[in-house]
C-alpha cells in the first residue's frame, strides 16, 4: 500500500456521484469472524462422516437433525458475540458522510447493519433472519441465541436461518436490489471478496482491495494488495485532514 495508491483511492472517492461496496469474508476474518474455508474446517471436524459444510446447511440436514445442524451453526455462523471490524465502522462513517451510496455484501454475519450502516442489501439474508418452517413467523438473532435449539412459540415448528431454509438460494429481491445500485453507481469498491458470485456488467470504476489478487471481468482502476482495516482507516485519517 503506497501514498500514491492512498491519494488515488481518495480522489477517485471524492469525485465519484455514487459510490457502491462490494464486500466478502475479508472485511469480517480481522475480527475474528471464520471465513469459508474456516467453517468447512470445523464442520468436517465436528461431524461424525466429515460432512463438508454446505452439506450442512441444508433445509433437509437441519430439519433431519435440528440437535446436530445448530451444534454445527454455533461453531461456523452463528457467532453474536463477534463485534464489528474497524473496516465495518469506517464504511459506515463514510456512508454518514455521504461518500458512499450502499453496501452489497455476501456475508451472513450481519456485522455491517450492527455497526449502523442504513443502506445495505444482504444477498443470503443473515443470522439475523430466520423463520419458523411451518408459517414462516420471524424471529432476529437474540432469540436464537436464547434458545438451543430454537421452536416457534406459536405453531411450536423448527426455526431455521433463511439462507438454509433456500438452501443457499440468493434472495430474488436483493439481487434486483443490488443490480440496480450497481447499474447507478460510477464507481465499484470491491473488498475482501474474490467474486466467486461474478460481477454484473457496469460502467463503473473499479477499485479493488484484497490481501491477493483477484479476477474481474473488467478493467481494474485501482488494485491495493492489502488488509482491508489499516488500508480503511489511513483513508479516513487522510480525508479528516481534507476536510471530509
Amino acid at each position: 500500500m503506497s501514498i500514491n495508491q492512498l491519494d488515488q483511492f481518495m480522489q477517485l472517492l471524492i469525485h465519484s456521484k455514487s459510490t457502491v461496496v462490494i464486500t466478502g469474508a475479508g472485511i469480517s476474518t480481522a475480527c475474528g469472524y471464520p471465513d469459508l474455508d474456516k467453517m468447512n474446517e470445523i464442520t468436517i471436524k465436528h461431524t461424525q462422516n466429515k460432512q463438508p459444510l454446505m452439506q450442512i446447511l441444508t433445509n433437509r440436514f437441519a430439519q433431519q437433525n435440528p440437535t446436530d445442524f445448530y451444534r454445527l451453526y454455533r461453531l461456523t455462523h452463528f457467532r453474536p458475540e463477534v463485534l464489528p471490524s474497524a473496516s465495518h465502522q469506517i464504511l459506515t462513517e463514510l456512508e454518514k458522510r455521504k461518500l458512499i451510496t450502499g453496501i452489497i455484501t455476501f456475508n451472513l454475519d450481519y456485522l455491517h447493519t450492527l455497526a449502523g450502516a442504513k443502506r445495505v442489501i444482504e444477498y443470503w439474508g443473515s443470522i439475523n433472519d430466520n423463520y419458523c418452517i411451518a408459517h414462516h413467523h420471524r424471529f432476529d438473532l437474540n432469540y436464537i441465541q436464547d434458545n438451543t435449539v430454537p421452536y416457534c412459540p406459536i405453531d411450536n415448528s423448527l426455526i431455521l436461518p433463511i439462507f438454509v431454509m433456500r438452501n443457499m438460494v440468493a434472495l430474488k429481491a436483493a439481487v434486483t436490489a443490488g443490480r440496480q445500485l450497481i447499474k447507478q453507481a460510477d464507481l465499484l469498491i470491491v473488498m475482501g471478496t474474490k467474486l466467486h458470485h461474478g460481477l454484473i456488467p457496469n460502467q463503473a470504476k473499479l477499485i479493488v482491495i484484497n490481501d491477493e489478487p483477484i479476477k474481474v471481468p473488467q478493467a481494474v482502476n485501482l488494485f491495493i494488495q492489502n488488509k482491508l482495516d489499516p488500508v480503511l482507516e489511513e483513508l479516513l485519517f487522510r480525508l479528516k485532514m481534507k476536510g471530509w
